[in-house]
């Protein structure tokens, strides 16, 4: 006989085996189209194979009882040197816990590692290192948000840092299915997407900020109107990352500024006395969102009366009291002596000259790397 002749029996068969594992739940539409698009069918020599218990039973079985796997499967077998290999090759990757190398195998063979973009020892050994980094994390941060620790260590596992995948790059989405079968919440949103919206998503602060003589505040329509004559001018933006801008797009920025974003760019103006001064920034950043970068500008006419200082100091408490920094930056053209001078001021360090690094305006520049640590600055007071 033919394969399509064995298929029916052969099907019917995997999927009593994967109810057995998995347990007997609906797929709805929306489960088998995120299925398909991330899985494909199962062939013959795949499912002997399964049954035989040599390679992975289907991640899932569509409604319609096809069986699905991932489309790299039964590579691993290859890299194993042949299917009769693959135990000890992957029992390798545990090397001093046997017995959670055979754990691990049968978690492999069951074909429940369907949060995994690619399932493989390496990528299981992964997910288990961040799961429990998010845990330890949230553990922290659940007593203290702005621990920085607990910042750092969920930041690597949910975000991760170089060299070190985390689990948003690791892990699938998952299905509505998956819920059922795995009798609670996807590991996706047990530590992905709850700890992010719990302790990585800013909130912002009660506006206005006050100072002794300034008020900060988010852009709003109308602001262009104070600010189109200094974008106008070579010498003001001589030092800044844009080069001069007309009406329009003045107008253009301040309404980009005025839409709702994810929280990590917070420009503020700067008023005195109900009259716009200038602007000032923080860039929330960095693993955690535990470091911030901070920039100010001031409109020609009112340079030199310390408002930018003023400004700064207002946007630095902001960062490390309201959003938890544990270190804020500010990077600027070495050429640019006030901005220089406004950071020592602040009790900034100058950590880096980068020379020749930053190409600006027709011709390569130097530039300053200043920095402040939050127990730097609370050693100010």
């Amino acid at each position: 006989m033919g394969d399509d002749a064995l298929s029916g029996p052969l099907v019917a068969a995997v999927r009593d085996r994967f109810v057995a594992v998995n347990g007997d739940h609906p797929m709805t539409d929306e489960d088998d189209a995120y299925v398909r698009e991330h899985f494909v069918e199962a062939t013959p020599a795949a499912m002997e194979q399964m049954l035989a218990g040599r390679l992975p039973l289907p991640s899932y079985v569509l409604s319609d009882g096809t069986p699905m796997v991932p489309a790299a499967y039964g590579e691993l077998a290859e890299v194993a040197g042949g299917v009769d290999r693959l135990h000890d090759w992957f029992a390798a990757f545990w090397p001093d816990d046997p017995a959670t190398a055979e754990d691990e195998w049968g978690h492999y063979l069951s074909g429940r590692y369907v949060c995994l973009k690619e399932v493989s020892p390496i990528r299981i050994r992964m997910k288990t290192t961040r799961v429990a980094e998010a845990s330890a994390a949230v553990e922290v941060l659940c007593r203290d948000p702005h621990d920085p620790i607990g910042r750092g260590l969920l930041g690597q596992a949910v975000d991760g840092v170089l060299a070190v995948p985390g689990l948003d790059s690791l892990l699938l989405p998952m299905t509505t299915y998956d819920r059922l079968r795995f009798g609670g919440p996807t590991v996706r949103e047990t530590w992905v997407d709850g700890p992010r919206a719990e302790f990585l998503t800013p909130v912002a602060p009660g506006w206005p900020l006050r100072t002794e003589r300034l008020l900060l505040r988010p852009f709003r329509a109308g602001d262009e109107a104070a600010l189109t004559e200094a974008w106008a001018d070579e010498a003001y933006t001589s030092m800044l990352l844009s080069g001069t801008m007309n009406e329009a797009e003045v107008a253009e920025m301040v309404r980009r500024r005025t839409q709702p974003g994810d929280g990590h760019f917070v420009g503020l103006v700067v008023e005195h006395g109900g009259e716009v001064v200038g602007d000032s920034v923080l860039i929330l950043q960095g693993t955690g969102l535990s470091e911030g970068e901070i920039g100010w500008t001031i409109l020609p006419q009112h340079a030199g009366r310390g408002y930018a200082t003023e400004a700064a100091r207002a946007v630095l408490r902001l960062g490390f009291e309201h959003y938890g920094l544990r270190r804020i930056v500010a990077n600027l053209d070495a050429r640019n002596d006030r901005s220089a001078a406004l950071c020592e001021r602040l009790g900034m360090r100058r950590e880096v000259h980068r020379l020749s690094d930053f190409w600006s305006k027709g011709r390569w520049t130097d530039s300053y790397e200043y920095a402040l640590l939050r127990e730097e600055w609370r050693g100010q007071s």
